[in-house]
């Protein structure tokens, strides 16, 4: 199946004018929260992916949310398309390939409507995704425990370097 039979593309807008420090709602670029808003553009359990800038780093956003002009959101139709799965399925999918620019590596609606996705039946992605989940859980454990050790490792050199001085 291709992106536009599964799901819908939600253009994002300059957030100037909706920009509130106290803001209930993310706004989000293709790198990450950028500010808040009052006010959201796509809903709860959305991919956002670059459209212009980082277009390889897709972000699963689980709350309604603000997304910039620089970035797509990326709903699916329920009733085929579990979000967490699309959000894996992009995470692994190199989209430079549909890159359209020499500079600044950029992203059309049209090119990603294109996009040819494998769409298990729903039970298949609830599945695939609880394993994922797991998995990526768990990376973060390891990634944590290496944080640690690291800073042990560091105090230790520190501890020893005192000592012979």
């Amino acid at each position: 199946m291709r992106f536009a039979d599964v799901l819908e593309i939600r253009n994002g807008r300059n957030q100037r004018q909706v920009e509130c420090p106290n803001g209930k709602y993310p706004i989000y670029g293709s790198g990450g929260v950028m500010g808040y808003a009052n006010s959201y553009i796509c809903e709860a359990n959305t991919v956002v992916i670059g459209r212009k800038g980082n277009i390889n780093n897709p972000i699963f956003v689980e709350e309604p949310f603000w997304n910039v002009d620089t970035a797509f959101g990326l709903i699916p139709h329920a009733d085929v398309l579990i979000p967490k799965y699309l959000f894996y399925f992009c995470e692994n999918y190199n989209f430079e390939k549909l890159n359209t620019t020499v500079t600044i590596p950029s992203l059309t609606k049209a090119n990603l409507l294109q996009v040819e996705i494998d769409v298990p039946e729903i039970g298949i992605q609830k599945s695939r995704v609880g394993i994922l989940d797991k998995i990526e859980h768990s990376c973060r454990l390891l990634q944590q425990e290496v944080l640690r050790l690291d800073q042990l490792v560091k105090s230790r050199f520190s501890e020893q370097t005192e000592v012979a001085a």
